[in-house]
């Protein structure tokens, strides 16, 4: 890769409180060579006159019902030219040199799947809540455990040559679609971890991943798409216990 073209995509619905900081941490990137997609599905609480203040930072953007956030995240891969792609959601932000970061990763090595960082943990005032952890992951340890340890959505970069598949993210899921995509890579293609600041992650009351019982049972539906020829007896009784009760 040679100054690759990366899509930055922002799912968004009524994040008005925070969607202009994520805003401002993609167009105030050190590198330059950025589409960026908005996609916001009908907010009407203020997020509409944000982005448009913002228009001319933006390569598209839309305000309309959607699928949920997977649907709208994928409407804007289907539109991605870039090499690398990421999202990132209207209530975290990004580093300003997390796309250099990961570009320079991917330039070095071409043929990795997925790049990420170190990510800290911020509150709805943006203050850090938790220091910025990352470190390397294996598939096997990230299905045993049933998270992702030291590895933050917010933090990874994609390269869109080396999916191989005919869709980014899965969209029968509405909380563990990261957790999925990040599995599919971990089993099936490489990745790489880079120990710099990427990103920051905000943990609030209205956040979607505070529904912890429902993230959690697709978390484990997703275990068992993956736990093909692998023993986890214990995902096998959660499942039962979690998903069927």
């Amino acid at each position: 890769m040679n100054n690759p073209l990366v899509s930055i995509i922002t799912p968004s619905y009524n994040q008005a409180q925070f969607l202009e900081q994520t805003i401002l941490s993609v167009i105030n990137q050190t590198y330059t060579n950025i589409e960026y997609f908005v996609m916001d599905g009908g907010s009407t609480d203020g997020s509409l006159e944000i982005i448009k203040k913002y228009d001319s930072h933006i390569t598209y953007w839309q305000c309309k019902a959607d699928l949920g956030q997977a649907d709208a995240i994928n409407q804007a891969f289907k539109m991605c030219k870039g090499e690398i792609v990421c999202f990132i959601n209207s209530d975290d932000i990004l580093m300003p040199n997390a796309v250099q970061t990961a570009v320079t990763c991917f330039e070095i090595n071409s043929e990795i799947a997925m790049v990420h960082g170190n990510c800290s943990t911020i509150d709805e005032n943006g203050i850090e809540i938790k220091p910025k952890v990352g470190s390397p992951v294996k598939f096997k340890e990230v299905l045993n455990i049933g998270m992702l340890p030291n590895i933050y959505q917010p933090s990874c970069f994609f390269n869109k040559s080396q999916l191989n598949r005919d869709y980014f993210l899965d969209t029968k899921f509405h909380y563990a679609f990261d957790y999925e995509l990040i599995l599919y890579i971990l089993k099936n293609r490489t990745s790489f971890y880079t120990n710099m600041h990427m990103a920051a992650y905000r943990v609030h009351g209205k956040a979607k991943s505070q529904n912890v019982k429902a993230a959690f049972k697709e978390k484990l539906q997703v275990q068992w798409m993956y736990m093909k020829g692998i023993n986890f007896k214990w995902i096998w009784r959660k499942f039962k216990t979690t998903v069927f009760k």
